[in-house]
């Protein structure tokens, strides 16, 4: 093969993802344990993973890497909630501490200059150099590609944990012909999942109930609440707003771009900041509708609630959550069923955690071939067995994932899959895809959201904050300036 076919820009390869994602590459073999070859560094490795249950499902695979290479991996692993500080003091102080370091998606940007692209890796070590990238990536989702790379292109890790906004909420419910009924009657359409916050709040009310109503035409046991959410501070409470507000069509701060296309700064505008605050005011109105503790809660909160009877609807929950979500309660019907569908207009945060491979490391050769295997079918097969949401289109799209018999376990890959291809012309538009200070700015979204929904900002107060703070982040540790 030619080398200017074998050299070839990962920023290229990245823009012919979406023609790959979907297909079955059957005539193409899978890269996995077999193909590592002999690596001639055999210095030890330390491995950051995340704390959660998900190591259970990846150590075992580190441990095949190791009997394969004979090279030691040590692991380290975090909550998810300390790791940006963790893994963020050992890579800008380049103390090697990690040779493989999990990144969050709307990070890449950020950590770009301390970590190995692939690109540069497989130039070191591909036998087939990066036209091997060019295939392997090409299993795993273009969007989900284009969050694990910079504005620029420039792919740095490999995606093996994603984590989509969905809506869950109980279809025995939905389906009930005396519940439809009433809904028709009193809202004057049909009720099916909300396609806006228009609708969802229509839902909302109509399903939030005291103890002795009916439901279903039986006596309700306990109050009953129409939603879900995670209002509690952390991160999840500004993926819930963001999902309204990028579903409204705006933005954080839109990234401006020159008549090549290249990024050259950040823009909040009028529209955005008038968007933000209804975006705050509708997110603050469904509060209302929620069970008491909501201001404290998280993703485990509302899958509490919802196998325990007490809300109908999680509007936008994690899909990672929808195979736990239905170990229903003593006091819940019979004949209770999970239901998925996008979130209300469809635009919710898909984000990602890639495996990378840090540039202190004193094995990168070790790291990439590690590295890689973790983002391999073979580790993704497993991931989804475990009950978690693999970013490899060759897994999810898999045909035996779609038995009705796997109902409460796979039945949110439709959703995903979805949403995937809705989101995927838009992740290059959003701040938190194209900053280089955005894990600061999102550590600073959660207390800003947090403090809007527990009232402690208004919404008009929360977008001048909001305005204030990230013009100073962006300014101080971004590398685009904030345009007027």
């Amino acid at each position: 093969m030619k080398k200017s076919m074998i050299v070839i820009s990962v920023a290229v390869v990245v823009s012919f993802l979406l023609l790959f994602a979907g297909q079955v590459f059957s005539a193409e073999k899978r890269f996995g344990l077999a193909d590592i070859p002999e690596i001639a560094n055999k210095r030890a490795l330390t491995l950051a993973l995340e704390a959660g249950g998900e190591e259970d499902t990846l150590l075992p695979f580190v441990r095949k890497f190791e009997e394969k290479t004979g090279i030691k991996v040590n692991t380290e692993v975090m909550l998810f909630a300390v790791m940006y500080a963790k893994e963020n003091i050992e890579l800008v102080g380049k103390t090697g501490a990690y040779d493989v370091v999990i990144v969050e998606a709307s990070w890449t940007n950020e950590w770009a200059p301390y970590l190995w692209s692939l690109e540069e890796l497989a130039k070191k070590y591909e036998p087939e150099g990066v036209e091997a990238i060019r295939r392997d990536l090409a299993y795993l989702d273009a969007g989900l590609m284009r969050m694990a790379s910079t504005r620029e292109g420039v792919a740095y890790g490999w995606p093996y944990e994603c984590y989509t906004l969905m809506m869950m909420y109980r279809d025995d419910v939905f389906n009930h012909p005396q519940e439809r009924e009433n809904f028709r009657k009193k809202y004057g359409y049909e009720l099916a999942p909300a396609l806006d916050f228009s609708q969802l709040r229509d839902q909302a009310e109509f399903f939030t109930r005291k103890r002795g109503e009916l439901l279903k035409g039986r006596p309700l046991k306990h109050d009953l609440y129409g939603l879900g959410l995670m209002a509690g501070r952390f991160p999840h409470v500004q993926d819930e707003i963001t999902a309204i507000l990028w579903g409204m069509g705006g933005r954080w701060a839109r990234t401006i771009r020159d008549k090549e296309g290249n990024a050259i700064g950040f823009k909040i505008t009028p529209r955005d900041k008038a968007l933000l605050k209804a975006a705050f005011e509708i997110y603050v109105d469904l509060l209302q509708f929620t069970p008491p503790g909501t201001l404290n809660a998280f993703w485990d909160f509302v899958m509490a609630q919802f196998s325990a009877g007490n809300i109908i609807i999680a509007p936008t929950l994690y899909d990672s959550c929808y195979p736990w979500m239905s170990a229903w309660g003593p006091d819940v019907a019979a004949d209770a069923r999970i239901g998925g569908a996008p979130t209300p207009m469809k635009q919710p945060y898909c984000g990602n955690f890639h495996f990378a491979v840090a540039r202190d490391s004193k094995n990168p050769e070790g790291a990439y071939w590690l590295s890689k295997y973790m983002g391999s079918y073979e580790v993704h097969k497993a991931w989804i067995e475990a009950g978690f949401v693999p970013s490899r289109r060759d897994v999810v799209e898999e045909p035996m994932y779609r038995d009705p018999a796997l109902h409460e376990t796979t039945g949110w890959i439709p959703t995903m899959l979805e949403t995937w291809d809705y989101q995927y012309p838009f992740v290059s538009t959003y701040l938190h895809f194209n900053s280089a200070a955005f894990g600061k700015i999102y550590d600073y979204m959660t207390e800003l959201c947090h403090n809007v929904a527990r009232g402690a900002l208004t919404p008009e107060r929360g977008v001048e904050e909001w305005v204030k703070t990230f013009t100073e982040l962006q300014t101080k540790f971004g590398k685009l300036p904030v345009l007027r």
